[in-house]
C-alpha cells in the first residue's frame, strides 16, 4: 500500500520544464561518460604506445587540474552578463567539445596525444557544468529544492549504474572504438536537448 502511494506521488509530482529537460540532459551525460569509465584503464594500457599504471593516474589528475583551474574563471565570466543565454551556449559548448574527444579516442596512440585530450576535456567540463548548475538553481521550484536535487541525484546515481554494466559488456563484445563512438553520440544528443530550452531561460 505505501509504496503504491509512493509511486504515485512520484509519478503526480510537478516539475517545471526546464528543471526535467536539465535533469534528463544529464542523465544522458553521465550515462555517456560512464560508458568508458570501467574499460578507460586497460584502453590505455593496451591502446596507447609506452602507458604504464603512472599513466592511467596522470592522465586522471590532469582532467581533474584543467577543470579544477577553469571552473571559477569561467564562472565569472558567465555571470558577468544579465542573461542566461551565455550560460545555456557555455554549457552546450562544453557538451560539443566532450562529444568530440570521445571521437578522438580513436586516433589516440601516443601518450602525450592522451595527455592533451585529458586537459581539453577537463576545460571542456569545466565550461560545461558551472553553466548547467547555475541554469538549474535559477530555476529550481520553490520549496521543492530538497526533492528536485534529490531526483537530480538519484538519476545520475542510475545512469552511471546502467552505463557501468553496459559499456562493459559492449567493450567486450564490439572493442573500445564501438563504446567511444557511442558514448560521444549520446553525449551530442545530450547537449542537443539544451535547446529545448532556450525560450524558457532568463533575458534579464
Amino acid at each position: 500500500m505505501f509504496h503504491r502511494k509512493f509511486l504515485r506521488a512520484v509519478q503526480n509530482y510537478k516539475i517545471n520544464f526546464v528543471v526535467k529537460i536539465l535533469i534528463f540532459s544529464d542523465f544522458v551525460n553521465f550515462f555517456a561518460v560512464n560508458l568508458t569509465g570501467p574499460i578507460f584503464a586497460i584502453f590505455i594500457s593496451q591502446q596507447i604506445i609506452g602507458a604504464d599504471l603512472s599513466t592511467i593516474g596522470i592522465s586522471t589528475a590532469i582532467y581533474f587540474a584543467v577543470k579544477s583551474i577553469f571552473e571559477i574563471p569561467i564562472g565569472i565570466l558567465i555571470n558577468k552578463t544579465k542573461t542566461e543565454r551565455d550560460d545555456l551556449y557555455c554549457a552546450i559548448a562544453g557538451l560539443m567539445i566532450i562529444a568530440g574527444m570521445n571521437f578522438y579516442y580513436l586516433f589516440i596512440n601516443q601518450v602525450w596525444e592522451l595527455y592533451l585530450t585529458q586537459a581539453i576535456l577537463g576545460f571542456a567540463a569545466a565550461m560545461a557544468y558551472p553553466a548547467w548548475y547555475t541554469i538549474f538553481t535559477r530555476h529550481i521550484d520553490k520549496n521543492k529544492e530538497a526533492v528536485e536535487w534529490s531526483f537530480y541525484d538519484i538519476s545520475i546515481g542510475l545512469g552511471m549504474a546502467m552505463s557501468a554494466v553496459i559499456g562493459a559488456w559492449l567493450a567486450n563484445y564490439f572493442g573500445f572504438n564501438f563504446v567511444f563512438v557511442l558514448s560521444g553520440l549520446i553525449t551530442l544528443i545530450s547537449g542537443l536537448m539544451l535547446f529545448a530550452i532556450r525560450r524558457k531561460i532568463y533575458e534579464k
